[in-house]
């Protein structure tokens, strides 16, 4: 879990450290007091300290204020504008500025931006922006992919700092088809299930590499989700999901997919129980 001390808080919510450290002995914003006596905030403690500004009409800020332009992005992030957002962040992931991208992440969840929606309503869209962009020759391969992999490494940080339920519902699967170039949806569908309570297989793009059938048996996961948006061969991609869900089927686990990959292939075998196509579907199964 990661922490945050007072002049970091203070950044992101616009005030000095003094009003922090106020606030934080005050009981209105709750914090972690270290064996040495120093403030450290939770990012929980963050999010219920902004909803109970709004609530009274406080002005709180869900992104730091560091330069003159932040408070216009700030509002966007509060009133969850996301088609302003998305263009600052395009513009921030072909800069390869995973610090601006981040922080617009952690000022959405701050805010109490359900997770699912800011993966359905504002990094789906972003990721499509810049396939296209990539496809019509506005942009280069090289800063389509600089983009992917900062929105990808912003969302393994965002990951990292929010607090996780202690209960796991049990185990559950994620993994790409063979030939997928990106694995950042992945990475989405691995952040939502996570945040619901499941442990996590991520295999990633390492899908011809493992035996599935010695996964199942040594791990025992409850469901594997297949992410696809790119399939190169039809017929051999056809061949290698049937394959899937016979060992899935063997083993007693169910399959879920997402992506437009999946728009060429059959679900004719009994493991496949469905295809799921946003984030709050997969939140709210």
């Amino acid at each position: 879990m990661i922490l945050y001390n007072s002049e970091e808080v203070s950044k992101i919510l616009g005030v000095n450290v003094s009003t922090i450290k106020r606030w934080s002995t005050s009981g209105k914003l709750k914090c972690i007091r270290t064996a040495g006596g120093h403030r450290k905030f939770e990012m929980q403690h963050l999010t219920e300290f902004i909803q109970q500004s709004r609530k009274s009409n406080t002005k709180i800020n869900a992104f730091p204020l560091e330069k003159e332009e932040d408070s216009q992005i700030s509002e966007w992030i509060l009133k969850a504008n996301f088609s302003q957002l998305e263009d600052y962040v395009r513009k921030q992931a072909i800069r390869c500025n995973r610090k601006k991208i981040l922080d617009v992440l952690k000022g959405l969840f701050l805010s109490k931006v359900a997770l699912y929606t800011i993966y359905d309503q504002l990094l789906t869209p972003l990721l499509h922006n810049i396939g296209d962009a990539w496809e019509k020759g506005q942009i280069s391969t090289t800063e389509e992919h600089f983009a992917s992999q900062s929105i990808k490494d912003s969302i393994i940080r965002l990951q990292g700092m929010i607090k996780l339920p202690e209960k796991k519902l049990g185990s559950v699967m994620v993994m790409n088809l063979e030939n997928e170039l990106h694995d950042i949806v992945l990475k989405m569908i691995d952040h939502i299930l996570e945040y619901k309570g499941y442990k996590i297989l991520f295999s990633g793009q390492l899908t011809q590499r493992l035996n599935l059938q010695d996964i199942f048996e040594d791990y025992t996961p409850k469901r594997l989700y297949i992410s696809s948006t790119f399939i190169k061969d039809i017929n051999a991609t056809q061949k290698e999901f049937d394959q899937i869900c016979q060992v899935a089927s063997q083993n007693s686990v169910d399959v879920f997919v997402g992506g437009s990959g999946f728009d060429h292939l059959k679900f004719s075998m009994p493991a496949a129980k469905g295809r799921l196509s946003t984030f709050k579907e997969l939140y709210e199964m």
